[in-house]
């Protein structure tokens, strides 16, 4: 498809954390209520480390210490420190939510507007994850771990200035590790990173994979290939599993050489510290108080900086699935100056029609086609020769590579999408109902109907009396939680809801293929009260609405090769000819006995 082509030919994106301030620049309130809190408990922190050098000072040198009134400050500044804590948790987690709700607004409502072609490349699984599991990933970065960065950049800071106010060769000990922390860095990094992508796009093969065969759970039953689909889905599931254990040992490799170095540089702090402290050149607290920095300030954080390097490399690789999301482009959309058409006639046009979905290879080959209003044409020919292309094309899925087609003389291109869409009724072979109740599923075709005009479209559609033998009739759920519905009744509901919107152009697309004769003949009244009056287009079906068709089109590989009535067309030699002969009349013999 030409949309396919044109992604494909883009470069891979690479998420960048710049890319998030844009989209958290609506809640800078709360942002800057985080900072606060983070500044204001950073420096509650930096208090009982003061405390404790001071108590043992004051021992090493005998003097009387009052005991309640420090216990009084510790415990003070750590309730202090927790009520931030606190206060910090709740504000972050509003922060971390809210953003959220908004990136998945925003990235299902970009989805939505995106054309037909873009859910034809992509597993509808991976869709979703895009949506709830990179959104989380993102998330969870925003509510864990920016939070963790920004207090730990802070502490780093301020215990910095401490360190070096105390004992510059002592602070250049504490820090002589970070040239060696950087090496570390520079080579995990890099390969965790690129693990983390590759876990996600393996974990997105395998939602789409597993979303496809549970959906087509019946085809896999019906041949027999349970054990074929359990090993291909265990094969992506072992290799997804080696990734993760790679992962883990590049994680603990990252882990275990920091947490090694930390150990050297406090060796050094006691070495030098504890020679000081024997010369009388430092007091021991003084030397406490410096170690309880340097381990929980300096090496902490530097620690938890490397820790968060993998959840990091998981929001960039998020990010860049998000964004890319977000970067597609829409072509079928309204002009700056679109016509509103607020109530149309039904004259549709074809002018000289060509569309291809990849450059080159021709779909539709010059269609020429005009439909006055209320007529029916039924569109004829094998698989793949174009007839739900042109489906396509008039329900504005795509747009045409050359040619126009216009509604009461205006060009397709030129009018507003949603209000002619909101004119077009289509009822395709599969049709879909929603995991609610009868009323919500009909009323989806007109969501201000009432009650009655419900009923009355179920009437219609000759299924009233079946919703009524119900459980419990018009409320009862449909789908996973609730009953189950025949093909039958499924199109009988959807002809419903087509009545209900009362469309002007009507598009029936194999609506009633995969039906046996007897439920067939169930939907022939509905049929003709669903395209009374309406200019309809049917893929063939159903024999009796192509005999009558107005118009009948054969196609043959996007070209136009027969048009005509039934009478015209069925002795002229053509396609038609054959088919009529071949399928159609052994349908008709028993018709025309009976009568």
């Amino acid at each position: 498809m030409v949309a396919a082509a044109q992604e494909q030919a883009e470069p891979e994106r690479q998420g960048s954390l710049k890319e998030i301030w844009p989209e958290l620049r609506p809640y800078r309130r709360l942002i800057v209520i985080a900072v606060f809190l983070t500044v204001l408990q950073t420096v509650f922190i930096f208090v009982p480390p003061l405390i404790l050098g001071d108590i043992v000072n004051r021992l090493q040198r005998g003097d009387s210490i009052n005991t309640l009134l420090y216990m009084a400050y510790i415990v003070g500044f750590s309730l202090l420190h927790g009520g931030l804590g606190y206060a910090l948790s709740i504000n972050i987690s509003h922060l971390g939510q809210s953003f959220l709700l908004g990136i998945r607004e925003k990235m299902l409502g970009h989805m939505q507007s995106l054309p037909l072609a873009y859910f034809e490349k992509n597993q509808t699984g991976k869709l979703v994850s895009n949506v709830m599991n990179d959104a989380g990933t993102v998330n969870q970065l925003i509510t864990s771990n920016l939070p963790s960065i920004m207090g730990d950049a802070m502490q780093l800071v301020l215990v910095t200035v401490v360190l070096f106010r105390i004992d510059p060769i002592m602070a250049l000990l504490s820090f002589s590790i970070a040239p060696l922390y950087i090496f570390n860095f520079r080579k995990f990094y890099p390969r965790l990173t690129g693990t983390s992508n590759e876990i996600r796009g393996k974990r997105d093969a395998m939602y789409g994979q597993m979303q496809e065969k549970l959906t087509g759970i019946a085809t896999v039953k019906g041949f027999g290939q349970e054990r074929f689909e359990s090993r291909t889905f265990m094969s992506t599931t072992r290799e997804l599993m080696g990734l993760n254990v790679r992962q883990g040992v590049l994680g603990g490799g990252l882990w275990t050489v920091a947490d090694a170095l930390c150990g050297v540089a406090t060796g050094l702090v006691l070495w030098y510290g504890g020679l000081k402290c024997l010369r009388g050149e430092m007091e021991a607290g003084t030397l406490v108080m410096f170690l309880l920095y340097a381990v929980g300030y300096v090496y902490g954080p530097i620690v938890r900086f490397l820790v968060v390097l993998d959840p990091i490399a998981r929001a960039q690789a998020a990010l860049a699935r998000i964004f890319r999301t977000l970067g597609q482009s829409n072509s079928i959309v309204d002009k700056p100056n679109a016509l509103a058409i607020p109530k149309i006639q039904g004259h549709v046009r074809f002018e000289n029609v060509w569309f291809e979905y990849e450059p080159g290879q021709p779909v539709l080959k010059g269609i020429e086609l005009d439909v006055t209003p209320g007529e029916t044409v039924a569109l004829v020919g094998f698989s793949g020769s174009g007839k739900t292309t042109m489906a396509s094309l008039l329900l504005r899925h795509y747009d045409c590579t050359s040619g126009r087609i216009t509604i009461d003389g205006h060009d397709l291109r030129d009018v507003q999408l949603a209000d002619y869409r909101r004119q077009v009724g289509v009822v395709a072979q599969e049709s879909i109902l929603f995991n609610t109740s009868i009323w919500e599923n009909i009323r989806y075709g007109k969501p201000t109907a009432t009650d009655e005009e419900i009923m009355d479209a179920a009437r219609a559609a000759s299924i009233h009396d079946t919703i009524l033998a119900l459980p419990d009739g018009y409320e009862t759920k449909i789908g996973e939680e609730g009953i189950k519905l025949s093909v039958g009744e499924k199109q009988r509901m959807a002809i419903a809801r087509a009545l209900l919107a009362d469309p002007r152009i009507l598009i029936l697309d194999e609506a009633t293929s995969s039906l046996d004769s007897q439920t067939e003949a169930l939907l022939q009244a509905a049929l003709d009260n669903l395209m009374r009056g309406r200019t309809s287009f049917v893929i063939a079906h159903r024999l009796s609405t192509v005999v009558n068709a107005t118009k009948i089109m054969v196609l043959e590989r996007g070209v136009v090769t027969e048009l005509g009535t039934h009478l015209e067309l069925r002795d002229s030699g053509g396609l038609y000819s054959r088919l009529y002969h071949e399928q159609f009349r052994v349908a008709l013999e028993p018709e025309t006995q009976d009568t």
